[in-house]
């Protein structure tokens, strides 16, 4: 009986389960060596006054920060500084020089990076159930233009998740990026390190990069009964409910109607500031959702309201069954071999199981 262990939250689970029940998928993708990847940064033009802004605290994003500040050594006339979002802020801080090392925020967003002769984002591309797509142009837009946002989301696209799509959201979010005038360099990166690096400042070299990420981590298969989804392999990934709930929505459309797709997500810090908090505590109605100002994680509640039916949607997570099963309606097990023996007795001793380790960089794509 082979042994899968799957990432939850800080440790691993394992998944014990017999090899006729395993429909087992990975994302396999050619790692960069250092040299390679150094060779690619060293092209990349920094200004005298540059601005570096990783939009999430990656060990292969801050691997990155740490080679082009090293790049930069050999021109004394280059300055670097690093910005950060509030909640990466003293993690990316412990890792570098803190006087380089500042914390931006939505109040301050444009004046802090009009002080700079270069603004270089830095974020890790791949799918999200929202945009299609995930990197700078969608990251900002979500974290930085509010009424963007609401536009977006009162969209009728808004209906289930479009994870691999270009659709009206990742649109609107190039256009914001166009105007921007910044440069952003995107990762593909798994646990195991980088593979592919893109570098421009325009929407067409991001549909460009996006379509070369979607060639390398795209799998087509049959239609699914049962799913077995981990959140990922970055930490941040696991934090909170909002936060791995993306997971599940990338992974969704290769479920059958009446599939059971169960996520894996310790959420050590809860449900995470925004729609879902809001939801249960009484302030957001579901009936009048698309008159409600765009906050946090609002899609998951869109998608919840509309797919509840369609699939039987489960967790393993450290949040009270309270919270998830009372409240937001997931069916909630103790751990995963519940969650094996649910599957084996509603679809039959013999039924497979498919197990999702990364969603964030495998979209699963029915043939």
């Amino acid at each position: 009986m082979p042994e899968i262990w799957l990432v939850y939250g800080s440790t691993h689970v394992v998944l014990d389960i017999k090899q006729e029940n395993l429909l087992q998928f990975k994302s396999e993708v050619n790692l960069m060596s250092d040299e390679n990847i150094r060779s690619i940064l060293t092209d990349i033009k920094l200004a005298k006054k540059t601005l570096l802004f990783p939009l999430s605290s990656s060990k292969y994003i801050l691997k990155i920060i740490s080679l082009l500040i090293d790049i930069s050594k050999s021109d004394s006339t280059i300055e670097i500084e690093i910005g950060a979002f509030s909640n990466d802020f003293l993690h990316i801080k412990s890792h570098f020089d803190r006087n380089r090392v500042f914390q931006i925020d939505k109040k301050d967003f444009y004046e802090k990076i009009n002080k700079f002769d270069n603004v270089v984002f830095i974020s890790k591309i791949g799918y999200d159930p929202l945009f299609g797509f995930s990197g700078t142009p969608s990251i900002i837009t979500r974290n930085f233009k509010n009424d963007l946002m609401n536009d977006i989301f009162n969209s009728n696209e808004i209906i289930s998740p479009i994870s691999g799509q270009i659709g009206e959201p990742l649109k609107m979010a190039l256009e914001f990026y166009e105007k921007l005038s910044i440069h952003s360099i995107e990762i593909l990166s798994n646990q195991y390190g980088i593979s592919r690096i893109y570098y421009g400042n325009n929407s067409k070299f991001f549909k460009e990069a996006i379509s070369d990420f979607k060639s390398n981590t795209i799998l087509n298969i049959d239609e699914q009964k049962s799913l077995i989804i981990s959140s990922g392999s970055e930490f941040d990934n696991h934090m909170t409910l909002n936060d791995s709930l993306y997971s599940l929505w990338n992974s969704i459309g290769v479920l059958k109607k009446q599939g059971t797709a169960v996520l894996l997500a310790e959420n050590s810090h809860g449900l995470g500031d925004g729609a879902l908090t809001m939801y249960l505590e009484g302030r957001v109605n579901l009936s009048e959702i698309k008159k409600t100002s765009y906050v946090n994680g609002l899609e998951h509640l869109v998608y919840l309201e509309n797919l509840k039916d369609e699939y039987y949607l489960g967790l393993v997570s450290s949040i009270p069954f309270y919270y998830t099963k009372t409240k937001l309606g997931f069916n909630t097990y103790n751990n995963v071999k519940e969650v094996l023996e649910n599957m084996m007795s509603r679809y039959g001793k013999s039924s497979k199981v498919m197990i999702c380790p990364d969603p964030s960089i495998t979209l699963f794509i029915k043939k």
